[in-house]
């Protein structure tokens, strides 16, 4: 779903016709906006030296951030999501849906893999797939009282939020 918004996907209109739909001032933000998660993205570093192609992964990482917007939106719907009190094996609901989050994209991989999945795969390592979106999303922040010195934090106004 969220890639009819991400950086490929926001190219068509809603017939799904090659055409520039957008005002001059979003088309601006939007592409400021996609240029940050560009930036956030070539900072991961997955081996040694070796970073993120955060060009080439552009659209999976915009779609990635939509998508945990999404999924947890329709958690707070449920009971379990609207339930901020209740713990299971120690965790708040709220600290479950993230930690869920992480687990699905928990991988291992050789290290051949990931050199030729730097350097031709739109989807970022499964490590960024995570850090990325979880970094730049407040209610994440709020779970599990993200600080000020905590290695994911950052700063409220630098937290990337393109819808």
């Amino acid at each position: 779903m969220t890639h009819g918004f991400d950086d490929d996907g926001a190219q068509y209109d809603k017939e799904g016709n090659l055409k520039n739909w957008w005002s001059h001032d979003d088309s601006v933000r939007f592409v400021a906006k996609t240029k940050r998660i560009i930036d956030q993205f070539n900072q991961f570093t997955v081996l040694d030296t070796i970073h993120v192609n955060g060009e080439l992964t552009t659209g999976e990482n915009i779609a990635d951030l939509g998508g945990l917007n999404i999924a947890y939106d329709a958690f707070k719907m449920t009971k379990e999501g609207q339930d901020t009190l209740t713990k299971t094996n120690g965790y708040t609901n709220d600290q479950r849906f993230f930690i869920s989050f992480a687990i699905v994209r928990r991988s291992k991989e050789r290290e051949s893999a990931i050199r030729q999945s730097i350097l031709l795969d739109v989807h970022s390592p499964d490590i960024a797939r995570t850090l990325g979106p979880l970094s730049n999303f407040t209610p994440f922040y709020k779970a599990f009282n993200v600080q000020p010195g905590d290695k994911m934090y950052k700063p409220e106004n630098e937290r990337i939020v393109i819808w």
